[in-house]
């Protein structure tokens, strides 16, 4: 390509890119577009950006994979810098992690933006965002590192000073680190940033607390800093100073003894003893006489500056169940002790100040403070709001924090989901430990659902079961009685809702006419108890949904990988839910023995067993009892289950007995790859949709945000698949593609991630004829589902894949 083309191609994307950004503000579009088409410094960004801003959740997603496209072609100019700033200040960081690939990368765009003259405040305010958009430690790491190389130089040492003391979180982590290794600098330069680490002892993050920790320990020729910090009169910095001394070992005794003695913070000389080797002594404070002293205890050392972003507004008042308002440093304090225990978690001291208020009350508040954080940008700094919302926001706040969860990682938001899916977790709202369970199943992004699934896994093992246990503990009975019915009462009038087997609502009135739906409240009703009743059902059409459709995902997945239950356990799910009750009446069961089908049988409605000769069945001891699976069953079988559903006219709650079958066609048993779909070419966005869909996940996203794999695995069988296709890119996937082979192989032997380059080893891939045979069939109806719409095949797809 000439020189001339070339240029006038990244003009155009340029004017496009332009447009794009521009179309997709809500305010200041002219600011942007000058901002954008400007030359020089950047020193004055923010007032340039100022009057710019994006409603929530919008994502410029084409400006974006164009500027990508843009950005490929060349190094970080100052057009791209100023895009990615204006990523950064008007859409909230959507689309920047799209750009930077690998830590070099982030470097460079770093060394970029300040030769540009960007603030260095600023700067660290850029990365911060970049930092906390990723949810894995790992990639945080990279971000951290790829800043403090740009900055650990000398030219940096005042700035680096600064930010020490103002820069946001990620900027002092930054900025000490780099810091530290500047101490080895000769003369005043060294002697600046030590006095610069010393001054910082007083630090009241407990995350950079313990970066200061580790550095300064790693400085025991400064222990004579440390016998001066011991006579401060910040408590803070005793406290780091008794810390750093207990690593020392012996070094600072006379200084900690001498310390001890005139000590009036009980943490502090608690500290001292313990860094003494001796016995912390008990705390002289006594409990609290009251729940408003233990919330002045809470907001002692003005502590409830941490709230005044949402003290500046109206909040609901809270009043106790006995009567009499709560007072408002009683609220304060409640939410100042979510906010300081610095985790996705439960507050003990929370849920002591919470005892004696009106629930009601406590929803509104939650859901309020809620709104008031999704209105100041949902910021990752003040995160502690998602549990505050899901352990006191009641059962309104599931469907906002669902909906949060699924559209957050759409607008590189990824980290802060999966906090809000861990928040979600802690809500004692029946309806979200399902939607948990439903997203640690089936969730287009993986790390959220990785989330799901580790918030799932500490729930199950405080009880002591496993996840599986614990996601049949969780079904709700959404209050209907064993037989399936539940009463909503209006006073003068009640009317009967029953689920039918098809999990279908059936309502009758009191005279025993059917209905369409539950009438509005009329003026005969008893007001109170009629809006009430009608409320209650609303709630318990929705809850339903959510029921249904996680628990059919749930039978899905236990039919595709074989799950067995106990007896007991599958009576206590399947017999004695009513939810569950219906499920279980539309299927076929097994008896499995070593994981083999021993014979069938079908649970009536009036709680005995049937065999396909509609014969009685008594469930034998011990029994193994799963879902049978067509692949495992004869004709005969098969065709007398498939009449006997007809007879008493039950459709099946989910597709079993016509569900496709698939066997391993003979001679194909030693092979080590599936190419039963080789050469299928079809639209990439469809193939990614529909096998998104299937529970099935991008493989790692390589350069230039390529990714030539899908793969899903089944940690219960131990088990995964990989199918390998030409490959195209995140966010720019509607082409034609050819599908190539698939492999199977041992599940967690495969790292996945941006930039990871793993595959199967041979040595942990398993050959067809060793792939379960029900796992099989499961496998290749995806995967016939999935390439469904494929029209043509290229019969040189084997060279091509080489």
């Amino acid at each position: 390509m000439s020189f001339s083309l070339f240029s006038n191609k990244k003009e155009d994307l340029k004017r496009r890119i332009i447009d794009d950004l521009v179309r997709h503000t809500a305010t200041g579009k002219r600011e942007l577009e000058a901002y954008l088409t400007d030359t020089g410094s950047l020193a004055d960004s923010l007032v340039q950006l100022a009057p710019t801003s994006s409603n929530r959740y919008v994502y410029p997603h084409q400006g974006a994979r164009w500027l990508r496209e843009y950005r490929n072609s060349t190094v970080w100019d100052e057009f791209t810098c100023r895009c990615v700033l204006a990523l950064w200040r008007v859409f909230q960081g959507s689309g920047i992690t799209e750009l930077v690939h690998g830590e070099s990368d982030m470097s460079g765009l770093a060394e970029a933006l300040l030769e540009l003259d960007l603030p260095f405040l600023t700067l660290l305010d850029v990365f911060s965002t970049i930092h906390d958009s990723y949810y894995q430690e790992r990639h945080k790491v990279l971000v951290r590192n790829a800043v403090y190389r740009v900055v650990n130089k000398p030219a940096y040492l005042p700035r680096l000073c600064t930010a020490a003391q103002d820069a946001c979180l990620y900027g002092r982590f930054v900025a000490l680190s780099a810091l530290d290794d500047l101490t080895a600098l000769p003369g005043e330069e060294g002697a600046l940033a030590k006095a610069e680490l010393l001054a910082c002892t007083g630090e009241s993050s407990k995350q950079v607390q313990r970066l200061l920790l580790t550095i300064l320990a790693s400085h025991p020729d400064w222990a004579g800093d440390y016998a001066d910090l011991l006579k401060s009169k910040k408590a803070a910095q005793r406290l780091m100073a008794a810390e750093v001394a207990a690593k020392l070992g012996d070094a600072l005794r006379p200084q900690l003894e001498e310390a001890l003695a005139v000590e009036k913070s009980a943490k502090v000389a608690d500290a001292i003893r313990l860094a003494l080797g001796q016995e912390a002594q008990p705390a002289g404070e006594e409990a609290p006489a009251s729940l408003d002293e233990l919330a002045a205890r809470v907001l002692k050392g003005g502590k409830k500056r941490k709230l005044q972003w949402l003290l500046d507004h109206p909040l609901p008042t809270l009043h106790l169940t006995e009567g009499g308002e709560v007072s408002q440093d009683r609220r304060d304090a409640l939410m100042v002790a979510c906010c300081e225990l610095g985790r996705i978690g439960r507050s003990e001291t929370a849920a002591q100040l919470a005892q004696g208020i009106d629930q009601k009350d406590l929803a509104a508040l939650a859901n309020e403070v809620y709104e008031l954080w999704l209105a100041a940008g949902a910021q990752s700094k003040t995160k502690w709001v998602l549990p505050f919302a899901a352990v006191y926001g009641g059962p309104a706040m599931t469907p906002k924090l669902n909906h949060a969860i699924n559209e957050w990682p759409q607008n590189a938001r990824g980290a802060i989901a999966c906090d809000a899916v861990t928040a979600l977790a802690l809500s004692d709202d029946p309806a979200a430990l399902l939607i948990v369970d439903a997203i640690s199943r089936k969730f287009k992004f993986r790390q959220v659902k990785a989330a799901a699934g580790a918030a799932l896994d500490n729930a199950a093992q405080e009880l002591g079961i496993t996840t599986e246990e614990l996601a049949d503990r969780i079904v709700p009975t959404l209050g209907f009685s064993a037989d399936g019915k539940r009463t909503f009462d209006y006073g003068p009038r009640s009317f009967t809702v029953r689920l039918t087997p098809t999990l279908e609502l059936e309502i009758t009135n009191d005279s025993g006419k059917t209905v369409k739906n539950l009438p509005a409240p009329g003026k005969t009703d008893d007001e109170a108890k009629a809006t009430a009743a009608y409320n209650d059902f609303k709630t318990m059409k929705k809850q339903i949904r959510t029921t249904v459709t996680s628990q059919k995902a749930r039978l899905e997945a236990a039919l595709s990988a074989l799950r067995c239950w106990t007896g007991d356990s599958w009576q206590a799910l399947f017999v004695h839910n009513p939810i569950m009750h219906q499920f279980a009446m539309s299927l076929i069961w097994g008896i499995y023995e070593d994981g083999e089908l021993q014979t069938t049988f079908r649970y009536m409605e009036d709680g005995s067993f049937n065999t396909v000769d509609e014969e009685e069945y008594q469930l034998p001891e011990g029994a193994r009892i799963g879902l049978a699976h067509p692949v495992e069953l004869d004709q005969e079988t098969l065709e007398g289950w498939k009449q006997q559903l007809e007879d008493y006219e039950i459709t099946q709650s989910i597709q079993q007995l016509d569900r496709p079958v698939f066997r391993l066609e003979p001679g194909l048993e030693s092979c080590r790859s599936l190419e039963r779909f080789g050469g299928k070419m079809l639209n990439g966005l469809s193939l990614s949709g529909k096998l998104q869909g299937l529970g099935w996940y991008r493989g790692s996203v390589q350069d230039a945000g390529g990714f030539y794999t899908f793969y899903r695995e089944d940690p219960a069988l131990g088990m995964g698949v990989e199918l390998n296709f030409s490959g195209a890119y995140v966010g720019d996937e509607n082409s034609t593609v050819t599908v190539y082979d698939a492999v199977f192989y041992r599940a967690g032997t495969v790292q996945r991630g941006s930039y990871c380059y793993d595959e199967p080893k041979e040595e942990h891939i398993f050959t067809l004829g060793e792939v379960p045979t029900r796992y099989y069939s499961e496998v290749v109806y995806q995967l016939e589902r999935a390439t469904a719409s494929s029209t043509e095949t290229d019969p040189d797809w084997k060279k091509e894949s080489r």
